[in-house]
């Protein structure tokens, strides 16, 4: 598929999810409580509550965990274990509002040499049964290749399909700077059963060349 349509298609599935966002939003359905500050890696504009946290794995290999200092702060730290990356990424949610939060972070890494990471901002619009957040970062340090944009547009949807499920759709333009792909599609699901949440879902990168593997994707995390 042309990058152009690729784009195409994404943003129209987020706008067409987007589609009720502003009229009154129905009696809650219960969706998946785990996770709401993110979608599968990119951060929302919404703020974990002060005390409430999530702990996760993702791909076996990198350990994470979230909490909230206050209503409107809050904190992220993880490591990637092969590689020897280390990070933390602290948010402040700028405003939080029911329909519509907007907020600014960064992610520091650490690496065995060098550090470096990226500083982002983000808006979600939307309610907890369906939502679209759109953000823009951009690299700094030592960790960021000296070619390529630093410049990375992240956007997603998200939409509750019961009590239980939730669909995720993910897309990365950009960054490759970053060690980026040109673009990067991420689509599944996440699976909810008490404090207990499954990410489940497959990434696609792309490059100017074509479509790269498919790779499988699956986070474990609990909600405290």
């Amino acid at each position: 598929m042309p990058r152009t349509a690729r784009l195409f298609v994404l943003a129209l599935v987020t706008l067409l999810s987007a589609r009720e966002l502003l009229a009154e939003a129905p009696p809650p359905a219960a969706p998946a409580p785990v996770g709401p500050t993110r979608l599968f890696f990119a951060p929302t504009a919404r703020s974990l509550p002060h005390g409430k946290g999530t702990i996760g794995l993702t791909e076996i290999a990198a350990p994470w965990g979230e909490v909230g200092l206050t209503g409107r702060v809050s904190v992220l730290a993880g490591s990637v274990v092969p590689l020897g990356i280390v990070g933390i990424a602290p948010k402040v949610q700028l405003y939080g509002g029911r329909r519509f939060q907007a907020a600014i972070g960064a992610v520091q890494l650490f690496g065995s040499d060098d550090t470096g990471g990226v500083g982002y901002g983000v808006v979600t619009l939307g309610s907890a049964d369906a939502a679209a957040t759109i953000g823009y970062a951009y690299g700094y340090g030592a960790l960021v290749e000296p070619e390529g944009s630093r410049g990375l547009l992240f956007l997603g949807t998200e939409k509750a399909l019961g009590r239980s499920f939730r669909l995720i759709v993910e897309g990365y333009v950009g960054g490759a700077g970053l060690g980026m792909p040109d673009e990067t599609l991420l689509g599944g699901f996440r699976f909810s059963r008490g404090r207990w949440s499954a990410d489940l879902g497959v990434v696609v990168p792309f490059y100017a060349s074509g479509s790269g593997t498919p790779v499988p994707l699956l986070t474990i995390a609990w909600a405290f």
